[in-house]
């Protein structure tokens, strides 16, 4: 492990037009029925309807052989002097620190490599996982296009005839367009009578699916799809492949955990807790564990990680359960100072006094010390954890700042408490907009971003964005302008602040001339994103985007 390769980045734009897709996390509600809940089938545009699809463009460079495929494979074009080309710019981290700041370029699939890794891409990696709940329902995948041109998607699998390459869908996204794709379920989508699930436990061949594109896109899971009115659903982003690691630290909560590796390349020797497997690509290897939070993922080709649990209660024994999951930022990507930023109070008018925020914070490495900030967060104002993989639980009622020394990487997920904690309704039909557990990582101070488009949903009755920053920052929402002083929150003794902003009340709408949709934030220096929304025993949350720069050499062998 080498901590001395951490070097400053210049700040990462999205620029200033796009769109992040949003894939809501949601739960289970008292009193309801999941399979006589509402779902998506097939397809759902989210903006523009798409232009005619080219059958023999099929996006990104494969990570495996395609010469079985139906489909050609193409590289991206840049369209710089075109007016209908992308008009997000990045920044180039320069190679030494003493040839200036690079003038900012066009990101296409041909550079992403050069540009560095960020939550767009051109390749995903993606699977259905067991979970409790949602019988009946599709699972499925949203793709978001923050591009001012057509991107063509191709969706494939290993299911051709004889073990081949199939290409099973190919849309295209207009400018600043997100689909929603059913994929997989007993209620038809594109795969008609087809449901491949990663197992509860244990090898699964050619489970996975691959999501590319002919341009950089952001990409969600979402399982199963519906929205808050299904009560059950969760979702994933997916990280793309060029900021797929060789190392992971499973999360969850409670009992009915789950840790799923997927390969990416065919001849993937994983090393894990749990012992080593041999995987191809498109293969998916499930570890049940009863908590899987610290449980390790090595491997000697990059993966994508998925871990959560298939129903939980935060805190143990309150209303109401819920599965979660999360695609897990690699290890490499972790930081050594965040600021974990609460949620907003849920409905102060039913529950008065602020309820907390429950948080898991995991050691990346032995020994590790973390500083929290204001005093009494935690006893000693420090959390000390011993080994890599270690964790410890806190609650909260406020935000707070944790910091540790430089070649200390560590990970912090948060966790929305069960509705019951708020109000103990006994129906949601209707009900009160309580929410209910979600998990969400938290993204280091050191991937933050300059700029970042973002989507909320239009089936929750709250929706909000919460943006960190430092003191002295300035930051915008295209809906809103400027985000001033007051709707930020100082936290004592640091130079943090986090502001909230409400993007829609019952569908109303929120300030300004926010509604639900499509957002976009830009910001003076590097802000942390956080979106989320819940209502009546339904919420969901999810970083809003990050850089994935790899910040450290872990390991790829389990501690020990």
């Amino acid at each position: 492990m080498s901590m001395d390769a951490r070097m400053p980045r210049m700040p990462r734009s999205f620029g200033c037009t796009g769109t992040l897709v949003l894939v809501a996390m949601l739960s289970g509600c008292p009193g309801e029925d999941p399979e006589g809940s509402s779902s998506t089938t097939g397809v759902v545009t989210i903006t523009a309807t798409t232009g005619p699809i080219d059958p023999t463009a099929t996006g990104s460079t494969s990570s495996v052989d395609t010469t079985a495929a139906t489909t050609s494979m193409g590289s991206a074009t840049t369209g710089e002097d075109s007016d209908t080309g992308p008009s997000v710019l990045f920044d180039l981290q320069p190679p030494d620190g003493d040839m200036g700041t690079p003038p900012p370029v066009m990101p296409t699939c041909d550079n992403l490599e050069m540009l560095g890794p960020t939550s767009i891409g051109c390749e995903f990696w993606a699977t259905a996982v067991p979970a409790s709940g949602g019988a009946g329902l599709g699972w499925g995948v949203s793709v978001g296009n923050p591009f001012d041109l057509d991107v063509t998607v191709t969706i494939e699998d290993l299911r051709g005839a004889g073990g081949t390459l199939r290409m099973f869908h190919q849309f295209v996204l207009g400018p600043r367009e997100s689909q929603i794709i059913d994929m997989n379920g007993n209620v038809g989508g594109v795969m008609p009578g087809e449901n491949h699930t990663a197992p509860f436990s244990g090898m699964g061949n050619n489970v996975a699916f691959r999501v590319s594109s002919d341009s950089p896109v952001t990409a969600m899971q979402i399982n199963p799809i519906g929205g808050a009115p299904s009560f059950v659903p969760d979702a994933s982003m997916l990280l793309p492949i060029n900021a797929l690691g060789q190392a992971y630290y499973g999360m969850g909560y409670g009992a009915g955990g789950f840790v799923i590796a997927v390969a990416t390349q065919d001849g993937t020797t994983l090393n894990t807790d749990a012992g080593m497997q041999v995987l191809d690509a498109f293969d998916v290897y499930t570890f049940s564990i009863g908590d899987p939070t610290g449980f390790f993922v090595g491997s000697d080709k990059p993966v994508a990680v998925f871990s959560g649990s298939s129903c939980v209660n935060v805190p143990a024994g309150a209303g109401w359960c819920d599965h979660v999951e999360e695609a897990v930022i690699p290890l490499a990507a972790w930081g050594t100072s965040y600021v974990a930023a609460r949620h907003p109070q849920r409905e102060p008018m039913l529950s008065p006094p602020i309820e907390p925020v429950y948080w898991r914070v995991i050691a990346g490495v032995d020994n590790i010390t973390i500083d929290v900030d204001p005093p009494g967060i935690v006893p000693g104002d420090q959390i000390s954890l011993a080994a890599a993989g270690d964790w410890t639980e806190v609650s909260s009622t406020q935000s707070f700042v944790l910091d540790a020394p430089n070649d200390k990487p560590f990970m912090v997920v948060q966790y929305m408490a069960g509705g019951s904690t708020v109000f103990n309704a006994t129906s949601c039909t209707p009900g009160p907009a309580v929410g209910d557990p979600y998990m969400m990582q938290m993204v280091p101070t050191e991937q933050w971003l300059t700029s970042l488009p973002f989507l909320t949903d239009t089936s929750y009755a709250r929706d909000f964005v919460l943006l960190v920053r430092e003191t002295g920052t300035q930051v915008e929402l295209d809906c809103l302008g400027l985000v001033d002083a007051s709707h930020f929150t100082a936290i004592p003794g640091t130079p943090y602040e986090v502001g909230s902003v409400q993007l829609d009340n019952d569908g109303m709408g929120g300030e300004g001339s926010c509604t639900d949709g499509q957002q976009f934030m830009t910001s003076s220096n590097p802000v942390g994103v956080l979106v989320g929304g819940y209502d009546c025993a339904a919420s969901y949350g999810y970083p809003g985007g990050l850089s994935l720069d790899a910040l450290w050499m872990p390991p790829t062998d389990p501690p020990g």
